[in-house]
């Protein structure tokens, strides 16, 4: 039987265009996490037993940051604890819109920073951010609030910035106040991720000390995440490296040799 040559012709072009929109669609579909939300309440209530005011707990994907989240008064020593956690100089509660934490970061000090090392304790491991390939691969935060629930926030801006985290605590802002303070991450961020962000938006800051220019200069490094919208699903965002991350490379290829990834 003779096969028309015509024929053969639109049923290769079909298959062509049936194969290029298979590709298509997977290439949009993106990589879902598996970074799941764990109940807390057993830890919350273990580092409640020391007397602090515990007001949730956090998990930051692919680190071992894994603590409680404590609302600082003037008798608490945040040098002497027995158990790990990150404090804030506020104290939220069911009106707070946008909550911010710091931790200790002793070593992961240089313009290399180390990941990958499960010794580190606080907030070390959050340095791990400052390489585009992390982020990449680790967008999400499990968040405990004040309110006792817990639910999975998504980064959207990673700054090594020229300030003390002293700078900003307060919790309860107004909606100018947070798409002002939104507009300033995505400025400042080293990093466009594809994200959407408004005042809508519950939002979640974590700060930490580093010396990547030295030690010397005072530099905070801020990773700022949005709560996931109802329906949102855990798809990681296109992340690139933008204008300022320039001056940071740079400066990675002046950095130590004994703390290179």
């Amino acid at each position: 039987m003779k096969v028309n040559k015509k024929f053969l012709i639109i049923l290769g072009v079909i298959g062509i265009f049936v194969i290029a929109c298979i590709l298509l669609i997977c290439l949009n579909i993106g990589k879902t996490s598996d970074f799941t939300i764990i109940d807390e309440s057993a830890k919350i209530k273990e580092a409640s037993s020391y007397g602090d005011d515990v007001t949730g707990w956090l998990r930051v994907e692919g680190t071992n940051i894994d603590m409680a989240l404590v609302a600082r008064n003037n008798e608490m020593d945040i040098s002497n604890r027995d158990y790990e956690y990150a404090w804030t100089n506020s104290f939220p509660d069911l009106n707070s819109n946008h909550f911010t934490y710091i931790s200790h970061n002793v070593r992961n000090v240089s313009s290399n920073p180390v990941i990958g090392d499960d010794s580190m304790t606080y907030f070390e491991q959050l340095m791990s951010f400052i390489y585009p390939k992390f982020i990449k691969e680790n967008q999400f935060i499990e968040f405990t609030g004040p309110d006792g629930e817990t639910s999975i926030y998504k980064i959207f801006g990673v700054t090594l910035i020229d300030e003390t985290q002293e700078s900003s605590y307060y919790d309860t802002f107004s909606d100018k106040e947070l798409n002002e303070y939104i507009k300033k991450v995505k400025d400042e961020s080293m990093y466009d991720i594809d994200i959407d962000v408004d005042s809508n938006d519950l939002l979640l800051t974590l700060y930490t000390c580093t010396r990547f220019y030295g030690f010397g200069d005072t530099y905070s490094f801020r990773v700022d995440a949005r709560e996931l919208r109802e329906g949102e699903n855990m798809k990681y965002s296109k992340v690139e490296v933008n204008d300022n991350y320039k001056v940071i490379e740079e400066k990675m290829k002046e950095g130590e040799k004994d703390e290179e990834v």
